[in-house]
């Protein structure tokens, strides 16, 4: 049989050239082209460029490990390339002349402290030449650069020793100059870091990024959302309201023969939990239960049936399990672990049925489908519950461009 051969695009071939100059002259470039654009390769010819480059390491999440190992496979090169997760970054020895960090916005933009994976990171990076990918590389805000440029001793803000030396020069503050602060309890404020001079630190590092839409790029079809509100039987909306307005439900399963109390004694376990009710499904202590509801189920089956173009993505353990008793040729994965490096170009249908509550992964996820040969329209189909939380979520991810950490919630 013979090697299928992946050829770089014309656009990615002119992206590499256009970053080379700046590799070069600053011995760090950012490729932040929308997502399925084709950064790996572009990446890859840009290190092929290269004067004394030989062995390049290639730092991603373990979901895109497989995506990389198969254009290494398939894409033409001379460079020995390793490529590794993030989290095992640490197992790494020998020779590197560069680095590619995939999929930057993760694990090492944090702030305003970071993270032992950002630390071990740093112990290839900071002094070699950097290439950075990510089509979100700054969702909930340019703060997330600090530590990503940090990462290279030639970092457009080396000047400053740590985040909070860099936040006192780039945050916005109050009129009587405080800083503006959050609470994290009804007793307890903290800084408030998002609150950033967003057009300064974009002046400061604009000449690192490339940046293209795939519409600049010539791709057909951009991504449509679609928005189809499901309407709960009387029953299920009871139950959601109990929990909203007295955050504790007891109730009988038939299905077990038990009686069970669930108390939502977080904010994060109660948007969890209405999250979780919308789909007719409970998770109490260890134990996944199906309350019988089945109104988001049967609006997939009535609207695509159980068709092998289909692919449903979910986030709760309770969902799945939901989901694979009613369906058995629709491919169903996880609405996180898939919203990065994994390509859906070949589904014709996506269907949110629930989602994380991350800006940056839902931006991600919903570019899924999207490749340069699409034929077809991309719509990705979103399971909403009006003035739930569900439609909270997507407004706050999709309109507002933030993590969704709402705490208060209406009844429906």
């Amino acid at each position: 049989m013979t090697k299928e051969i992946w050829y770089a695009k014309q656009h990615q071939l002119k992206i590499a050239s256009e970053a080379l100059p700046i590799l070069k002259k600053h011995l760090m470039v950012y490729l932040a082209m929308e997502e399925r654009t084709g950064k790996s390769i572009t990446a890859i010819r840009i290190t092929e460029a290269c004067n004394n480059v030989s062995n390049v390491l290639i730092i991603t999440t373990k979901k895109a490990l497989n995506g990389w190992f198969e254009t290494l496979e398939k894409h033409p090169h001379t460079n020995i390339y390793t490529c590794i997760n993030y989290e095992s970054v640490h197992k790494i020895s020998g020779k590197v002349d560069l680095v590619i960090l995939d999929e930057s916005h993760k694990f090492i933009s944090g702030y305003p402290k970071t993270s032992i994976i950002w630390q071990k990171v740093k112990n290839f990076t900071l002094n070699k030449p950097i290439i950075y990918c990510s089509a979100t590389p700054y969702a909930q805000g340019t703060q997330m650069l600090f530590h990503q440029f940090a990462l290279s001793k030639w970092s457009p803000w080396k000047r400053y020793s740590n985040f909070y030396d860099w936040y006192r020069d780039y945050s916005v503050r109050k009129a009587n100059g405080e800083l503006f602060t959050k609470k994290i309890t009804a007793s307890e404020s903290i800084v408030d870091y998002t609150k950033v001079n967003h057009n300064k630190v974009k002046s400061d590092c604009k000449h690192l990024f490339i940046s293209y839409t795939r519409e600049e790029l010539g791709f057909e079809h951009e991504p449509n959302d679609v928005l189809h509100y499901i309407t709960l039987s009387k029953n299920l909306k009871d139950i959601y309201n109990t929990i909203v307005t007295k955050k504790v439900l007891h109730f009988s399963h038939a299905e077990t023969s038990k009686d069970y109390t669930l108390v939502c004694d977080t904010p994060a376990k109660l948007r969890a939990t209405l999250h979780m009710l919308e789909g007719g499904v409970l998770k109490v202590g260890d134990e996944y239960l199906n309350l019988g509801f089945n109104e988001k189920v049967d609006f997939i089956l009535n609207k695509w049936g159980d068709s092998k173009n289909l692919v449903i993505m979910y986030y709760f353990k309770a969902d799945k399990i939901k989901l694979e008793k009613y369906f058995k040729n629709a491919t169903i994965l996880h609405a996180q672990t898939n919203a990065e490096g994994v390509d859906l170009s070949t589904y014709k249908d996506l269907v949110i049925y629930t989602q994380n509550h991350s800006t940056a992964q839902h931006t991600q996820r919903r570019a899924r489908q999207a490749n340069m040969n699409r034929k077809e329209e991309i719509n990705v189909n979103y399971l909403l519950v009006k003035g739930a939380a569900s439609a909270k979520a997507y407004k706050t991810v999709s309109v507002n461009k933030e993590n969704f950490v709402d705490t208060v919630f209406e009844v429906i």
